[in-house]
C-alpha cells in the first residue's frame, strides 16, 4: 500500500534524489540561482548565476521566484540569518537544497539570532543543511512562523539550544522530515496556533529537552520518526492539541550511565515516553510503535494517567496502542546511526503504511521487504518503524584500477570501483563515488568510474552503493591513490667505509619517481647483488670496485648510479704473507624459523710473524636448507700448495670451501675463497656427528664420526678425488661409542685421538709409508681428567702429537712424542692461562706453538698461545678485540689451523 507523503515534498519531489542522499540535486524549475561564497565571482546584486553566484544565501532568498531552485554549493560554511519572505506556489515551490552531502553547513552570526528564518511564507522546501549553533545559543537553528506548505527535509542539526527547530504562529502544513538531531542539539518545538504538521523520517538522540514537543497545535503527526536517549519525554502532547497522530516511531528511554541532561541547571529525566495531554486526547491515536521507557518510570500518559506497558494502556483506552510493543534500542551513540539490528524483528515490516509521511527513510531508502521476517504491518506493508528502514546492504568495498599501480604523477587518472554485498537478493542500482580530493562527489548507474588526480597528494576515495530500493551501505575498506609531482627517476648513491672497519661499506641509496619503484638493486661489484637498495656490505678481499646501483620504476624507466670504491685494509694483506700463519673460521646460524636455518660463515687470520690479524671477513655464501637445524661440527687443515680446507657437517651431510693463502694462481686471488660444495666422493654415512682433518702434503684427511664409529676418507686437493670411507675402528679394534675425535699429522702419519663414551682418550696412528694402523690407550696409560667433552689436536716438530681436551668448562693438554716414543703427563692449560668457562675449543700450531682459540658462553673467541720452545703460555686476547680481529666474531662453532 502506499504511504501518504507530506504535500510539501511530494511537490518538490523531483529536486531530490530521495533514494540516495548523497547525490546531486537536480532543478525541476527551468532556471537555478547558485551560491558559492568561495567564488571570486560571487555578488549578492548579480544574477546568481554558475559563472556569477551569490555571495550569500540571504541574497538568493532575496530573488528567488517560484519554480527555482538556490542550489548552495558544496564545501562553503555560511555565517548568516537567512531570512526567507519569498514564497512559491503549490505547483512551483521554491527550493533551497545544500550541495555538500553531508549537508552544507550554516549558522548565525551571534546566539541570538536563528541560523533559518522563514516568516510568512509558502511553498518553500529547505533541504540538505547543516545549522549549527554558537556557544551560548538561545534561538532555535531555523524557525517557521505564519507560513504554509513548508518543508524541512535532511537537515542536520548540532551544538543548538534547548530546542533546534521551532513552528510558530499561524503555520500550517509544515513538514519536518529525515533530519537528525544530536550531537549536543535541542529538539523541535511546535507552537501555538500551528495545526496540521508532519514530523516523520526524523532521528533524535540526546535531545537537551523533550525530542519533541507540541503545545495548543491541532493535528501534528508524529510519524517513523527513532528516538533515543532524550531528556524529558520522547513525545510530548500538551496544551490543546487534538488530533494528534502517532505512529511507527522507535522510542528509547535513557540509560544508566549516559551524560547528564543540563540546560543551566540539571534537568530531570523523562518519567514517561509518550504524553497527550487531557485537552489533546480527542481525535489522537498512539499505535504502532516500540516504547522503552525507564524500568520505574511509565511508557505513556494519557490525559494525566500513567501507564508503564503498552498492555496496560491499551487496557485502558480501548483502541490505543493495540500494536505498540516494549523494545530496547541498545549500544547507542551520539556519533553514529541509531539503526534497528536485523534481530529486531518485532520493528520489522510492521508499521503502518496508512500513516502520513514521505516515501523514503533518514537515508532515502524505500520500504524493503526482509524475506526472513514476517510482515505483519496491516494489509502486508513492508515499512519498518523508526527513520531507518531495514535494508539488505550488508557491505560495500571500494577499489582502484590503475596502470601500472595506484601511484603516479599529476595529473593522474584510475578507475575507482565499487560493490556490494545485499543479503535480500536486491540489484544494486547506483553507486556514489567520492574521491578524497575535494571535487564533487559522482554518481553513477554503473560501478565502475574514472577520475583524474589533478595535484600531487595521498587520497582515499569511497563508494556508498544503493539497491534498487534505496538502499545504502557505503565502503569501509581504505585504498589509497598516491599522486605525485612529475618527475624523472632519478638515483644517487653514496659508497663510504664504515669507521674502524676498512673491509666494510655503507651504500646509501636514494631513488625517486612519482611512480613505484619496482625494483631496486645494488651490485657490490664482488660477486655481491642485494636486492631492496643500498646497507652495509664486508669485502672478503681487498681491491678496487665499482658498486653500482640499478633502479627500475613501474612505468618501465631503469637508472643506472656508480661509485668506484677502494678496499685496502693491511691487516688483511699482512695475514696472508709468509710466516707463522694461523686461519680460524666460525660458523654462525641466522633467520631461525620453523622451517630451519641459513648458516653463514666468518674468518679471520692472523700472522705471528708480522703481527698482522686480518679483520673478521664473510667466507663464502650461505647454506640453507629448510631441514636444518645448524652446524654440528667444523674442521679445517691447510696443505703444501698454501690452500685452507675447511669443512662443515650440516644436516647430516659434509660441505667444504677452499681458500687460496699463497700467491694469486689459476685465476684464484690470493686470500679469495672458492664456493661451498658438498663432499660426495667417499660415499654415505649415516649418523654422523662429529668432523676433523688433518693434511700431510697436498692431500687432505678428512675423519668421521658415525653411528659412535671412526672413518677416514683422503683427498688431493687439486684434482679434487675423493677415497671412499675407511673404516678405522675396524682397522685398528677401538672399542664403539665414539663421542669426539680430533686429528693431526707427523711425517707421513695421520693420528686420530678418539673420546669414547667410556671417558678414555685412544689414539689410533696411521702410518702410511708402512700402511698399517695401531693405537693406544693414553688415558689407561696417562690417566687425565675427568668430564672429558671434547677434543682438539695439532702437530708440531719433532713427530710431536698434542691432544687438547675440554672438561668443565677448562683446557687441558697432553703430547705424544713420537720420536722418543712416550708421553707427557697432562697439563692444566685453563690453570697456566687463565682461560675457563670454555664451551668449544680448536687448535692449530705454527713452528713449535701451539695456537689453541676457544668460544666462550656468550659466543665470543678468545686466543692462547704455547710457546713450547720457550715453555710457557700466554695470557688470554680476545680475538674480537679493536688491535686484533676488531668486530663480527659472534659465533657457534670454530675450526683452526696451522700453516
Amino acid at each position: 500500500m502506499r504511504l501518504r507523503q507530506s504535500a510539501a515534498l511530494t511537490a518538490a519531489a523531483a529536486t531530490a534524489l530521495v533514494a540516495f542522499p548523497c547525490a546531486a540535486v537536480a532543478a525541476e524549475p527551468a532556471s537555478t540561482l547558485y551560491v558559492n561564497n568561495r567564488s571570486t565571482a560571487c555578488s549578492d546584486v548579480g544574477s546568481g548565476s554558475a559563472e556569477q553566484p551569490f555571495c550569500t544565501i540571504t541574497g538568493a532568498a532575496n530573488a528567488a521566484l517560484p519554480g527555482q531552485t538556490v542550489e548552495i554549493a558544496a564545501g562553503t560554511t555560511y555565517q548568516e540569518t537567512v531570512l526567507i519572505t519569498r514564497s512559491g506556489t503549490p505547483d512551483k515551490p521554491i527550493t533551497f537544497v545544500g550541495m555538500d552531502p553531508a549537508g552544507t553547513l550554516v549558522r548565525p552570526v551571534v546566539a541570538t539570532k536563528n541560523a533559518v528564518l522563514l516568516s510568512g511564507v509558502h511553498d518553500v522546501t529547505v533541504r540538505n543543511l547543516q545549522l549549527n549553533g554558537l556557544l551560548g545559543t538561545s534561538e532555535p537553528v531555523v524557525s517557521v512562523t505564519d507560513s504554509s506548505r513548508v518543508a524541512l527535509d535532511r537537515i542536520r542539526y548540532s551544538n543548538t539550544g534547548p530546542v533546534a527547530a521551532q513552528l510558530s504562529g499561524n503555520s500550517d502544513h509544515v513538514t519536518v522530515s529525515r533530519s537528525v538531531f544530536r550531537t549536543v542539539a535541542g529538539g523541535l518545538r511546535i507552537g501555538a496556533g500551528v495545526h496540521d504538521s508532519l514530523v516523520t523520517a526524523n532521528e533524535f538522540v540526546l535531545t537537551k529537552r523533550a525530542a519533541i514537543a507540541v503545545v495548543d497545535a491541532p493535528n501534528t503527526a508524529v510519524t517513523n520518526n527513532t528516538i533515543a536517549l532524550s531528556c524529558e519525554e520522547s513525545v510530548r502532547i500538551d496544551g490543546a492539541s487534538p488530533g494528534a497522530l502517532i505512529e511507527n516511531n522507535v522510542i528509547t528511554a535513557q540509560h544508566t550511565g549516559t551524560s547528564a541532561c543540563a540546560n543551566g541547571g540539571t534537568i530531570g529525566r523523562g518519567e514517561t515516553e509518550i504524553s497527550v495531554s487531557a485537552a489533546s486526547t480527542a481525535g489522537s491515536k498512539v499505535d504502532y510503535n516500540t516504547v522503552h521507557p525507564w524500568s520505574d518510570a511509565s511508557a505513556y500518559t494519557w490525559g494525566g494517567t500513567a501507564y508503564p506497558t503498552a498492555a496496560a494502556f491499551a487496557a485502558a483506552q480501548p483502541g490505543q496502542a493495540a500494536h505498540d510493543v516494549d523494545y530496547d534500542l541498545a549500544a547507542i551513540s551520539s556519533w553514529t546511526e541509531t539503526r534497528l539490528p536485523r534481530s529486531a524483528t518485532v520493528a520489522i515490516d510492521s508499521a503502518d503504511p496508512t500513516a502520513p509521511g514521505v516515501d523514503t527513510d533518514v537515508t532515502g531508502a524505500k520500504p524493503t521487504d526482509d524475506p526472513e521476517v514476517a510482515n505483519t504491518a496491516p494489509g502486508g506493508g513492508v515499512r519498518d518503524r523508526g527513520a531507518y528502514e531495514i535494508t539488505g546492504q550488508s557491505s560495500a568495498t571500494v577499489g582502484v584500477i590503475a596502470e601500472p599501480s595506484k601511484q603516479g604523477p599529476a595529473p593522474y587518472t584510475v578507475k575507482v570501483t565499487g560493490s556490494a554485498v545485499n543479503d535480500f537478493g536486491l540489484a544494486q542500482a547506483a553507486y556514489v563515488f567520492t574521491f578524497g580530493d575535494g571535487t564533487p562527489a559522482v554518481r553513477s548507474t554503473e560501478p565502475v568510474v574514472s577520475h583524474t588526480y589533478a595535484s600531487p597528494g595521498w587520497y582515499q576515495p569511497t563508494v556508498t552503493v544503493a539497491d534498487s530500493q534505496g538502499g545504502t551501505v557505503t565502503s569501509a575498506n581504505a585504498v589509497t591513490v598516491t599522486v605525485r609531482d612529475p618527475g624523472e627517476l632519478t638515483a644517487t648513491l653514496d659508497v663510504s667505509s664504515r669507521s674502524g672497519e676498512t673491509m666494510t661499506f655503507v651504500a646509501d641509496t636514494k631513488v625517486s619517481s612519482p611512480y613505484v619503484v619496482a625494483k631496486t638493486q645494488v651490485d657490490y661489484g664482488d660477486g655481491t647483488v642485494v636486492q631492496g637498495g643500498g646497507g652495509v656490505h664486508r669485502y672478503v678481499l681487498p681491491g678496487s670496485y665499482t658498486v653500482t646501483l640499478t633502479a627500475t620504476d613501474e612505468s618501465g624507466r631503469t637508472v643506472v648510479a656508480t661509485k668506484a670504491v677502494v678496499v685496502a685494509d693491511a691487516g688483511f694483506t699482512g695475514s696472508l704473507q709468509p710466516g707463522q700463519r694461523v686461519q680460524l673460521v666460525g660458523a654462525f646460524s641466522t633467520s631461525f624459523t620453523s622451517a630451519g636455518v641459513n648458516i653463514s660463515f666468518t674468518s679471520t687470520g692472523v700472522n705471528y710473524t708480522n703481527g698482522s690479524w686480518q679483520p673478521w671477513t664473510p667466507a663464502p655464501q650461505t647454506l640453507a636448507d629448510p631441514t636444518w637445524t645448524g652446524v654440528s661440527s667444523m674442521a679445517s687443515a691447510t696443505t703444501a700448495d698454501q690452500y685452507l680446507r675447511t669443512f662443515a657437517l650440516v644436516g647430516g651431510k659434509i660441505f667444504t670451501a677452499d681458500r687460496n693463502l699463497g700467491p694469486a694462481s689459476g685465476g684464484v686471488a690470493q686470500g679469495q675463497w672458492l664456493p661451498w660444495k658438498e663432499v660426495t666422493g667417499p660415499g654415505a654415512l649415516s649418523g654422523m656427528t662429529r668432523i676433523s682433518a688433518a693434511s700431510i702434503g697436498n692431500s687432505t684427511h678428512l675423519v668421521a664420526v658415525a653411528d659412535g664409529r671412526v672413518y677416514e676418507a683422503s683427498s688431493d686437493r687439486a684434482t679434487g678425488t675423493w677415497s671412499k670411507w675407511g673404516d678405522i675402528t675396524a682397522a685398528v679394534g677401538i672399542p664403539t661409542g665414539v663421542a669426539s675425535i680430533a686429528a693431526g699429522t707427523t711425517g707421513n702419519t695421520l693420528h686420530v685421538a678418539v673420546l669414547g663414551f667410556d671417558g678414555h682418550i685412544r689414539v689410533a696412528d696411521g702410518d702410511y709409508t708402512r700402511g698399517r694402523w695401531s693405537y693406544g690407550d693414553v688415558t689407561a696409560g696417562y690417566g687425565g681428567p675427568t668430564g672429558i667433552t671434547q677434543l682438539a689436536a695439532a702437530s708440531t716438530p719433532g713427530s710431536r702429537f698434542h691432544v687438547v681436551a675440554l672438561a668443565g668448562g677448562r683446557i687441558h693438554e697432553i703430547t705424544g712424542d713420537y720420536a722418543a716414543g712416550y708421553w707427557t703427563g697432562w697439563g692444566d692449560i685453563s690453570g697456566a692461562s687463565g682461560l675457563s668457562d670454555v664451551q668449544q675449543v680448536t687448535a692449530a700450531s705454527t713452528g713449535n706453538t701451539i695456537r689453541i682459540f676457544a668460544k666462550d658462553r656468550w659466543r665470543g673467541v678468545s686466543t692462547i698461545t704455547g710457546d713450547y720452545t720457550a715453555g710457557r703460555w700466554s695470557g688470554a686476547t680476545n680475538v674480537s678485540g679493536p688491535a686484533v680481529a676488531g668486530t663480527g666474531g659472534t659465533v657457534d662453532v670454530i675450526t683452526a689451523a696451522g700453516l
